[in-house]
């Protein structure tokens, strides 16, 4: 569904409800593809959204809901802090098809407040309860990159939080010895602050997702110029290594001496960068079979872990093989041997809804135009009805044939989300002419430069221009000459 602004985070009941954050310090319940009555549903205050990688970025919904009523939010507030703080719902709590659920706006409760941000970026990420019924809480190096190496800064951490216990209603923040659960990795350390912390040499672990299997949490950490990594801390205590390591190469650090010994590597890292030179890795989840209502995913992808890219707009999916982590095998219908699938710009969140399938959603551009999704799976050549583009025309590109650059000609109707990509005679993508975009009524006409992503020339062959219209494809080939 659309009708959202800059919707950044989300975190769903478990009756099937939808709560999604909004950057600039709301949020919006979702029933049935619809919002709530009570619109917004929640407002967080003192939130700092003006920078753009600022604002309410992190959302859950407490793990023993309905008996414990509570959202939990992760921001960028006012006074240079990044706040974990807690609301109450109140309405119908466990009616999964009613509209009728709000926060009390007088109930918020801080479970931490002075968390450090003086930078703007890399500040606060994502919240996750754990099948331990724990509160997780992603934290950036604030860009102070040494800082994460130490635990006492709650910079470039993963916390895990004991948050059952808290008083109710307003207030807080708590002393910190009641957030922390017995068995964490540094509970015997003497500052109180390090004893929150699961793992720590993380730059700016934006999104995680814990495996419901296992608690093991697979955590997107993204890089700083040269990759982008995945990590999987299968137990606490863990160091990844940043800023002595990205993407489990040496890197440049100016931290006064020893460096972190014995560091996990990432299960995966890359070093793609969108036609624009930049790069974010968007964590996804790990694909649990059981219990999803037609999602219709093969028994092979039980257990594989999906992320994306911010910019690059991919998505791929990695499976444990021989015990490593690895880009699953192609399957017919992928794009290309190593993204599973594309057209994710700007999707910032993932999370496993109650139906098993895995639910996504995208920004927008600007403010308006974000947007809910699911992914399901369609079997190569199955009856599945097409998307249609009604209204839509997609003229036939001019010249053509070409010896340099080709113009295309499209027009909306009304508003769409849209993409442009060339393939090549292999069914190759080479070339995002409209990357995933948001675009309103009106007459379009993008051209392309006879140009690879990469820069390189495109070699002389006739090439398939797809445009995808909110999911419908249209057609059209031109043949480029040398």
């Amino acid at each position: 569904m659309g009708d959202l602004y800059f919707p950044v985070g989300m975190a769903f009941l478990p009756d099937g409800r939808l709560v999604v954050a909004e950057k600039q310090g709301t949020l919006r319940l979702i029933v049935e593809g619809k919002l709530g009555a009570v619109d917004p549903f929640g407002t967080v205050d003192s939130v700092q959204s003006a920078a753009p990688r600022k604002g309410l970025l992190g959302v859950a919904v407490d793990a023993r809901w309905p008996g414990r009523p509570y959202v939990y939010v992760c921001y960028d507030a006012l006074g240079s802090t990044v706040r974990v703080s807690r609301y109450k719902a109140v309405g119908d709590l466990d009616v999964g098809t009613s509209v009728v659920l709000g926060l009390d706006p007088e109930s918020r409760y801080d479970v931490l407040r002075d968390l450090p941000d003086t930078s703007a970026a890399n500040g606060c990420g994502a919240l996750r309860f754990g099948p331990d019924s724990m509160l997780y809480v992603s934290l950036g190096d604030g860009n102070d990159p040494c800082s994460a190496q130490d635990t006492t800064s709650l910079r470039g951490v993963v916390l895990r939080l004991e948050v059952s216990g808290l008083p109710e209603g307003a207030g807080g923040p708590p002393d910190r010895s009641l957030l922390v659960p017995p068995d964490n990795p540094f509970v015997e350390h003497p500052n109180p602050s390090a004893r929150l912390v699961w793992t720590l040499g993380l730059r700016n672990p934006f999104r995680f997702h814990v495996d419901r299997a296992d608690g093991a949490l697979f955590i997107a950490d993204v890089g700083e110029s040269a990759f982008e990594e995945i990590n999987r801390a299968e137990a606490g205590g863990l160091c990844f290594g940043w800023p002595y390591f990205e993407g489990g190469a040496a890197h440049a650090a100016s931290c006064a001496p020893p460096g972190p010994t014995g560091c996990s590597t990432p299960v995966y890292a890359y070093g793609d960068r969108s036609p624009g030179g930049m790069a974010s890795v968007i964590g996804g989840d790990v694909y649990r079979g059981a219990g999803c209502t037609n999602c219709n995913f093969p028994p092979g992808y039980e257990g594989d872990y999906f992320f994306s890219d911010y910019y690059a707009g991919f998505l791929r999916r990695l499976k444990l093989v021989g015990g490593s982590w690895q880009i699953a095998a192609p399957v017919p219908g992928q794009p290309s041997g190593t993204d599973w699938g594309l057209g994710f710009e700007g999707v910032s969140d993932y999370a496993t809804g109650p139906d098993g399938a895995l639910w996504y959603c995208r920004n927008g551009d600007g403010n308006a135009g974000g947007e809910i999704h699911r992914i399901v799976y369609v079997a190569p050549n199955s009856s599945a009805p097409a998307a249609r583009a009604d209204g839509v025309t997609f003229s036939p590109p001019f010249p053509s044939p070409a010896s340099g650059a080709v113009r295309f000609a499209y027009a909306l109707p009304r508003p769409a989300r849209v993409t442009l990509v060339l393939f090549d005679a292999g069914g190759r993508p080479v070339r995002r002419v409209v990357p995933s975009t948001f675009q309103s009524a009106g007459r379009y006409s993008p051209a392309w430069d006879g140009r690879l992503e990469d820069g390189r020339e495109a070699a002389p062959g006739v090439y398939l221009a797809r445009l995808r219209v909110d999911g419908a494809s249209l057609e059209r080939r031109v043949a480029l000459l040398r």
